[in-house]
Formats: C-alpha cells, structure tokens, sequence
C-alpha cells in the first residue's frame, strides 16, 4: 500500500506541474513575452481558427514552446480534470485530479480533488486567505496561511513555462505530427535528452490556444507515466461555496498558521 502511494505522490507532484518554487515568478510572465505573441496576431488574417498566434509556415517546436508558454499565464478562472497512469514491473498505477481556479484581486482561489484508485480522496482547498488539507476518513484535517500552503495548491498552468524551459535546457526538440486530444489540437513534440544530461526522452503535446499540455509521456527504465487531459473549461463560473470545505464534525482540525509577528520587539 505504501508503494502504491508513494508512486502516485510523485506522480502527481511532476506531472501536474507541482513541486516548483518559481510559481509566482511565472505567473507574472515577463511582459514582452506576451506582447511578441500579441504583436503576431495582430499581424496574422483575423480568422476563426484555433490557433491565430503562428502560421503553419512558420510553425516550429520552439515557436509552439513560446506561445504556449505566454497563454499558459493567461490561464486564471479554470478546470482541470487529468488523469495520470503509471506503470511499474508490471504494475498499473492511475490517479485523476479535478480543480478549480479562480483569481480574484490578490485572493487566488483552489479546489484540488486527487482520486487515486482504492485510495481515499485528499483535498486541497483555499479560499484565498486559509488553505485546508484533508483526506477521506483520517481523524485530522489541516488548516494554514494561503501563502504557506504548499506545492499542492499551485496552479498548473503557472508552472507550465517553467516546466518547458526546464526541458528546453537538457533535451533538443523535434516537432512531430498533430493530433486530437479530449478535444483540442495536440502539437507534438519529442524531447530528446542532450547527450550529456543523460536525461529521459519525452513526449508531449501541447494546445497554442488555451496554453496547456494535453498530454505528456515518459518511459524510463521500466517506468511508463502518462499525463493526459480529460476535460478542460477555460471559463467557469465563480461559486465561494466551491472553496470550502466541509468536514465531518468528529474531525480534529490543526491549525499550522504562521503566528502573527510580535510588533513589540519592534522597539528594542
């Protein structure tokens, strides 16, 4: 059992963009970034297609890297529901999450729901202020400051960019063949790991239009991890009552709150 859950944790801490500490750095993504993308569709026919930001001419692995890595940004009110197989001495692992975002003013939003075959469901929840821990059945729940809530509460679509540079840096890249995926164009690209990283070849299909990754792949040493997207709203309705969580009476809530700062040491 403690296997099985092990090989899910990291699962979901890597493929769902988790476990960065330079999510706020990318949320404000560099302004010119942007504009350059901004600047290309102004420039591109106004058209209908789902895809305006860069002409099949010129359509290459880094040119899909940067316009997703600016729309992925943009990504503020949301749902997310993945999926992530794993694959290990013959042993088949899978874990979906749901999640909700919703920004606003300087209050980020987060309802994170992991299903994880037999496992009990863990929630993670924020109102913008607290942020709540909590897995099925356990006696306890946790309670702290948004701004110490962890990894499990960063937003997917901030971590993105980074993940792309990431590989950028250690693999070469190749754009392959397009495909469909729960919907949306995928963009195939095959990362291949410099000689020298000794890195793990990667497969990954990326969406221009919403920013994200529809599907990843990596097999490596008898590891086969799969993250695909099943279900994607780019504009869902805010509803307060979705970042709450309710808890059965009898549950023991800890409170690791940061205590405020002694403003009276101030003066010596």
């Amino acid at each position: 059992m403690y296997k099985r859950w092990l090989m899910l944790i990291v699962a979901v801490l890597y493929l769902s963009g988790c476990g960065t500490q330079e999510n706020d750095a990318i949320e404000s993504q560099p302004e010119e970034t942007t504009e350059e993308v901004t600047e290309e569709e102004a420039a591109a026919p106004s058209d209908d297609s789902e895809e305006p930001s860069i002409s099949p001419e010129s359509m290459t692995a880094e040119s899909i890297v940067d316009a997703v890595e600016a729309q992925a940004g943009e990504n503020l009110n949301y749902y997310l529901h993945t999926r992530i197989s794993m694959e290990y001495q013959e042993e088949t692992q899978v874990s979906e999450t749901k999640e909700w975002y919703h920004t606003e003013g300087d209050k980020n939003f987060v309802r994170r729901e992991v299903y994880n075959e037999d496992l009990p469901v863990q929630y993670y929840v924020s109102d913008g202020e607290k942020v709540w821990q909590y897995t099925e059945d356990d006696a306890v729940a946790y309670v702290s400051d948004a701004m110490h809530g962890g990894d499990m509460t960063a937003r997917p679509s901030s971590a993105i960019g980074n993940r792309l540079r990431s590989y950028q840096e250690s693999h070469t890249m190749a754009l392959e063949e397009t495909v469909e995926i729960a919907g949306y164009t995928g963009h195939h690209i095959a990362f291949t790991p410099k000689e020298e990283t000794g890195g793990t070849a990667l497969d990954v299909y990326l969406n221009i239009e919403n920013g994200l990754i529809l599907k990843e792949v990596m097999i490596q040493e008898g590891h086969h991890m799969v993250y695909e997207l099943l279900e994607y709203d780019g504009d869902i309705e805010h509803s307060a009552g979705r970042y709450t969580l309710d808890l059965p009476e009898d549950v023991e809530i800890i409170d690791m709150s940061q205590p405020e700062p002694d403003t009276d040491l101030d003066s010596f």
